[in-house]
């Protein structure tokens, strides 16, 4: 290992600048990502990360760190390392299974995420990620053995496994807003909880990210996701302080359509729902037909250019809810299709769900 000759934390301050760069790219590439434009999309990837992974392998690696860093050095350079892994993923030649290279690159991404987001701390740059711009990051709050940051726990006969975030300043003697936030087909809780991080943090918000029993979401009323999602949310209420009339849902793609079935069947426990790049399933005709979660306000968000649930199908949709008396909101995006919603989250759904008043005891 190279000696340390005084500029570790020069040449750390550098690779946080590229990797912010990388992370901010790679983001904005999910959100945005269309199949037919993969290799501009990988195009514009490697332009904007050059040679950062090779420079760092070469470079920062094998650097010496201070004494006092060397357990920081060891944790930061395996995160560099998933970071690395999901470049080189996304950068798999297109084809017919590019999808599955894609899903593993987004694997890696977020497992790097998670690595650096408990070295935040020591990277004032990288930090800024995990905060929406502008806000101030949340002052540890202590004298108590509550877990605050991010938890995961694991499937159990009664329910699901289920990712929670709680924010560090966390406190028990007021109640906390939550957002159960539902991940799309074959997704998991623990990478999809990605997109509503900055906004929980920044905002004050407990967030739980449930896993489907299945693949994706069992689409019928008294569902074994339904039952299961409730034993998780009943567990996290027991643990901490949540505000019962601040609870909020919303998911998507299946995350979406399972936003409508659960949100109407269960309407007495939420504020809002807001079914994002979803479609509204069969199953719920019944409760259309009774008029069930008449009262509970619904954010429809959709993209022109969705190719799994085309927009035509949604605006008809919007027409059937509005004209049976729901409390409808509809948001069409012209520029998007159907990927990851991080600043569809961050300015469009979050600042509704803080729009509306508290729902009634």
């Amino acid at each position: 290992m190279a000696s340390d000759d005084g500029d570790y934390g020069k040449a750390l301050a550098s690779f946080e600048r590229d990797l912010l760069t990388y992370l901010r790219t790679l983001e904005e590439i999910q959100e945005n990502l269309r199949l037919h434009e993969v290799r501009s999309s990988q195009a514009r990837l490697v332009e904007a990360t050059g040679a950062t992974f090779r420079r760092f392998n070469a470079e920062f690696v094998e650097r010496m760190p201070p004494a006092e860093l060397s357990e920081f050095h060891r944790e930061f350079v395996v995160a560099v390392a998933q970071l690395e892994r999901s470049f080189n993923l996304f950068l798999t030649e297109p084809s017919p299974n590019w999808t599955l290279a894609f899903m593993h690159s987004r694997n890696a991404f977020v497992r790097g995420l998670y690595s650096l987001y408990e070295l935040r701390d020591r990277l004032p740059t990288l930090s800024a990620y995990f905060l929406i711009e502008g806000a101030t990051p949340p002052v540890a709050a202590n004298g108590d053995s509550v877990k605050r940051g991010f938890s995961h726990f694991e499937r159990t006969n009664e329910r699901g496994q289920y990712t929670l975030y709680v924010p560090e300043n966390y406190v028990s003697d007021r109640p906390w807003p939550l957002i159960i936030c539902l991940h799309g087909g074959y997704g998991q809780g623990f990478e999809y909880i990605w997109t509503w991080l900055r906004s929980a943090r920044s905002r004050g918000y407990i967030l739980l990210a449930p896993k489907s029993i299945a693949e994706t979401w069992t689409m019928t009323m008294g569902s074994v996701d339904t039952r299961s999602v409730m034993k998780m949310l009943d567990e996290v209420a027991a643990a901490y302080n949540v505000d019962r009339s601040r609870i909020y849902l919303t998911g998507l793609s299946d995350g979406g359509i399972f936003t409508y079935i659960m949100g109407l069947e269960r309407h007495e426990l939420f504020a809002g729902i807001s079914p994002v790049a979803g479609a509204l399933h069969m199953a719920a005709d019944p409760m259309l037909r009774t008029g069930t979660g008449r009262e509970v306000p619904i954010f429809v968000i959709h993209g022109v250019h969705d190719f799994i649930f085309p927009v035509t199908y949604t605006r008809q949709t919007n027409e059937l809810l509005t004209s049976l008396n729901y409390n409808l909101k509809y948001e069409e995006l012209p520029d998007w299709g159907h990927a990851f919603p991080y600043s569809i989250n961050e300015q469009l759904v979050l600042p509704w769900f803080e729009s509306l008043p508290p729902r009634a005891g």
